[in-house]
This record gives structure tokens, sequence and C-alpha cells, in this order.
């Protein structure tokens, strides 16, 4: 048995909505009913679901109307209308209104669950595509795509809630030496091995992105820890790593932390630049203390 689904039947007859609902269960999905639009928007607010099988015909609120108001508050929903009526009009109305499938009745079994199946194939084809298009491909972290979308709707919300978010700016040191002395290979290596050490330090809440190069951000909700043992738990991990795993070189970053005020709030362009700026001025500081080493007559790695 493939997918299992739950789809909201919507026909004002019951014979018609007891049959679907008979015979998506043949198929392993659930279901739930309603008898008409303002019905169905009801369960909507109740529970969520995968697909909508929806009449166009219909008291109180018909299918075309339903269909538009479900495209513009559910508009990753899939749907999939139905009509007794034969003409052109009914099937160009429905897509017109935002449907993905149209089906005749009296229902064809076969046909029925046919066309949703493809319905619903190409939709999850869809939502694959856009993950890959706002996933890094190495190390499977938001890309920067991704990060300004989901920062920018996190921001909102914190302004709203009252909540303070922390932006951490990160740039892996040395990646240059690792890839002009040890290869690509293995830079792209190091680069997988941050990007877990990032995973395994933050939560799944956290948006976490490889924003290009050697560069990562992560945005987190403030808590009573504080951002001193955020980077103290970040450079515990980064040497338990370090001490397990023989290299030339040692995972080490540069990181720049800064505060989101929802009482004095700023664009996510200004946060990445104040954060980016503190981020730097440490890197600055650790080649100082660098060439006061090489200075004094200590061997580095150059």
């Amino acid at each position: 048995m493939g997918v299992s689904y739950k789809i909201l039947v919507v026909d004002d007859d019951e014979q018609v909505r007891n049959f679907i609902v008979s015979l998506f269960s043949n198929y392993g999905h659930s279901c739930e009913t309603a008898k008409d639009g303002r019905e169905a928007l009801e369960k909507l607010k109740e529970s969520s679901f995968d697909s909508a099988v929806i009449d166009i015909v219909m008291p109180v609120m018909d299918g075309i109307t339903l269909t538009r108001e479900l495209v513009n508050s559910h508009p990753d929903l899939p749907i999939m209308v139905m009509s007794g009526y034969a003409d052109e009009h009914s099937t160009g109305s429905a897509m017109a209104a935002g449907a993905r499938e149209f089906t005749k009745k009296p229902i064809c079994n076969e046909e029925f669950i046919l066309r949703f199946d493809k319905m619903m194939r190409d939709r999850k084809g869809e939502q694959e595509l856009v993950a890959l298009s706002l996933t890094d491909e190495l190390t499977g972290l938001c890309n920067r795509r991704r990060f300004f979308i989901l920062t920018e709707q996190y921001l909102k919300v914190a302004i709203r809630k009252k909540k303070r978010w922390l932006l951490l700016y990160m740039d892996m040191d040395d990646l240059k030496w690792v890839n002009d002395h040890c290869g690509h290979g293995e830079g792209d290596h190091a680069l997988i091995a941050l990007s877990n050490i990032l995973k395994k330090t933050f939560r799944e809440s956290d948006v976490i992105a490889r924003m290009g190069g050697d560069e990562f951000a992560v945005l987190l909700e403030a808590t009573d820890e504080g951002d001193e043992m955020i980077i103290t738990r970040l450079c515990e991990n980064m040497r338990d790593y370090n001490a397990k795993v023989s290299h030339d070189y040692k995972l080490s970053v540069s990181v720049g932390v800064a505060q989101f005020d929802p009482e004095y709030p700023i664009s996510i362009d200004k946060l990445l630049s104040k954060a980016d700026a503190l981020m730097y001025a440490q890197k600055r500081r650790a080649r100082e203390i660098l060439q006061r080493g090489r200075n004094a007559g200590v061997e580095t790695r150059g």
C-alpha cells in the first residue's frame, strides 16, 4: 500500500460523501466530510488535511467559491473538484479558481483514484523541487535564500510576541589553507563536519544556514542561557570533534552575535551586517594575536 493521506470530502449529497470515503478507505486513506463550503472551512480551522475533494454545486457556499477561499488561505492544499455537469465551463471555472484536478460525476472508481494519485504525485514533486532550491547541496542546511525567507517570518512573530532573538554569524577559519594544502575535497569535508557540529549544538527549531562559501548563520530565540553559554557549547562540540579526528588542521570558527530587540526592530539585512561586523572584529583580533606570536618567534602554521 502507498502513502496514506488525510482528505476532506465536501459534497451536499450524503450518499456521494459516503461512497467517496469508502473508496478512499480501500486505498488506506482517511477522510472527514463536510456538506457545504462553510462547514468545510470550519473543519479546516480544527484540523489539517493533505488534500480536499470538492463538489461544485452545493448550498450555502459552492465548490468554486470554496476553492478560491482555500487557495488564498491554504495555498499548499491540493484540490480536486467534482461536477455532474459535463460542459467545459465547469472544468474551466474549477481550474481558474485554483483546483489541480477535475473529475465528472457519476464517479468512475478507477479514473477517480488515478486522477487523485496524479494530483498528489505532482504536488510531492513540486515540494521536492522547492526543498532542493532552498537547501544547500553540500551540507543539507538551509541555503541563503531559505534563510531570508524563514528569518523574515520569525522576526515578524518576534515583534508580535515581544520575543528577543539572537543571530550568530560565523566564518570557518582557514578554509583557504585547507583547500590549498589538503585539497578541495578535504575542504568540503570540513564544511560538512562544521554543519554537523552546528546541528548538534542548536535545536531543530533554530534556523541554521550556510550563507555561502565558508560563512554560516544561526537564528535562535534568546533564552536565559545567554549567548556566552551558547558559544561555549559550540566550542566544546568543536573541541570534541578535533580531539577525535586526526587532520593537519583544527576546525574552528569566528563568531559574531547580534541581538534582535522587538522593542527596537531592525531589518534582517541590518541584523546580519551587525553580526558580520562583530564576527570580523573577532577574526581581526585573532590575526593580531597570531601576528604577535610570529613576531615573538612562535612557530605557527602559515
